[in-house]
């Protein structure tokens, strides 16, 4: 296979008033880091559209990318009145946009840079509100770990709606960002102890944002502040919050004891899940108080020296599965060589993909390219940039797919940049629980580890799954 493909760059594709699969772009609404929005209208479509397009080409971060990839599956998957409707996406390596409903409201951050004071009844309700547009997402196996006011939509009957979902979760898709997030990556006011200790798979990391927006919302204040360094972030480990009734009289004690316990360092300590929390903001009568309730003073030198202590040995809570899904669809990976051409061999591995896809009617299926990078010093033209060449890398992945004829929920391509590719592809295998790794064997060039080792041979020696050689 040829990786000399021809990639039309993005912003020559969307630009106002050029139509792309029926929609007609309108007006650009925003331009972040990460992505370029778009008014839409298509005929057949009666709701507002929003295109969400990834921000690539020349000086663009590769991540931008992967966070649009890992949006576009999560939001594809969800059912749930708190997420804007999924109305459709281009391919992913040509044309890549995710095309959703445009949700009217105004975003919970707005009302708090224009000084809003919420009442406690305002609190409340949010929060109750909140947590159950969460546990809309845990239901399925969602997490959001972005949950913040700038995610957060309210519209003038007071509907709340989540958004972005680029930094998520969900436990039956592959987690790309799990590299990334070992590094506690996030939105540093908002982000939960066990997400700066690299975790992503605890829906209870959304709980502790919700008591950070609340906190917030009570007090003006942040609990932890904006800290922009891990030794910041990790102070939310083991250190306890001002407590907001110090902050503000009226706060009522059952309330403070809520949103302490959402803050608490151990996922264990908080509520376990979003449900029981929604619950105990509705009915105030069934909190427990505790010493929580009553604290009005900052925590003493000696008891902030006890959790730092207490800290140096963190551990997180084992995390139970967001919901109490399917565990018997499992995830196959194909690991596919997009840097030479060996039709036979790329022949036979979609013969054997295609029968174990039918032997397991609920699996997923992963196809899973590596390069070794991507340039420093990029070119001009789309496809020497380095978001080009994983693009051109992507549409290899699909046309040796394509035969398969598997619908788009049961079947994903990811490019992954590797000095070593065996250990990345078996790290990506750990990372997502994989049931089995299908690899072939070409006879052309194996792949050297050392001289007496190939990458096949490390593969098979170091996955967490099955592996299934196809040779030629």
């Amino acid at each position: 296979m040829s990786i000399n493909t021809e990639i039309e760059a993005v912003d020559d594709i969307f630009q106002e008033g050029k139509v792309v699969d029926g929609f007609v772009l309108g007006k650009e609404v925003h331009r972040g880091g990460m992505a370029t929005l778009f008014t839409a209208t298509k005929e057949g479509i009666d709701v507002p559209i929003l295109l969400k397009i990834p921000r690539v080409g020349r000086d663009q971060p590769v991540e931008s990318l992967i966070g649009f990839e890992t949006e576009l599956t999560i939001l594809r998957s969800l059912k749930s009145p708190h997420v804007p409707k999924f109305l459709g996406a281009g391919n992913m390596a040509t044309r890549p946009y995710i095309a959703m409903e445009r949700i009217e409201g105004r975003p919970l951050e707005d009302y708090i840079k224009e000084g809003k004071v919420f009442t406690v009844d305002e609190v409340v309700k949010i929060g109750a509100d909140l947590a159950q547009a969460v546990q809309s997402l845990h239901s399925q196996d969602a997490i959001h770990l972005d949950i913040k006011p700038e995610n957060i939509l309210i519209d003038n009957k007071d509907k709340l709606t989540i958004i972005d979902f680029g930094l998520s979760h969900h436990a039956r898709y592959p987690d790309l960002l799990a590299e990334e997030m070992r590094k506690g990556v996030g939105s540093a006011p908002y982000i939960s102890p066990e997400q700066v200790a690299g975790i992503r798979s605890d829906a209870r990391s959304d709980i502790y944002s919700i008591g950070v927006i609340m906190y917030e919302l009570l007090t003006g204040e942040l609990p932890f502040g904006n800290p922009q360094s891990l030794s910041g972030l990790r102070r939310r480990m083991w250190a306890k919050p001002f407590p907001p009734r110090a902050i503000r009289r009226e706060i009522p004690r059952w309330l403070q004891e809520v949103v302490l316990r959402c803050l608490e360092p151990r996922a264990a300590d908080r509520y376990q899940s979003a449900a029981r929390l929604r619950q105990v903001l509705r009915d105030p009568e069934g909190v427990t108080l505790t010493e929580r309730a009553d604290r009005v003073e900052p925590l003493s030198f000696w008891q902030n020296l006890k959790g730092m202590f207490k800290a140096a040995g963190y551990e997180p809570s084992p995390s139970p599965r967001p919901s109490m899904g399917n565990y018997d669809a499992p995830l196959m990976i194909a690991a596919i060589d997009t840097r030479q051409s060996d039709e036979d061999l790329r022949e036979r591995m979609q013969l054997t993909a295609k029968n174990l896809l039918l032997a397991y009617p609920e699996s997923r299926l992963v196809c899973l390219s590596t390069i070794s990078s991507t340039p420093t010093f990029e070119g001009n033209q789309e496809n020497e940039t380095a978001s080009g060449i994983v693009r051109g890398h992507l549409v290899q992945l699909m046309e040796w797919a394509k035969p398969l004829k598997l619908p788009p929920e049961r079947i994903s391509y990811h490019v992954l940049e590797a000095m070593d590719p065996a250990s990345r592809i078996v790290e990506f295998a750990k990372d997502n629980d994989a049931s089995l790794i299908l690899i072939g064997a070409s006879h052309k060039s194996p792949n050297l580890v050392t001289p007496w080792r190939t990458s096949m041979t490390k593969i098979v020696e170091e996955a967490p799954c099955s592996v299934h050689i196809v040779r030629t």
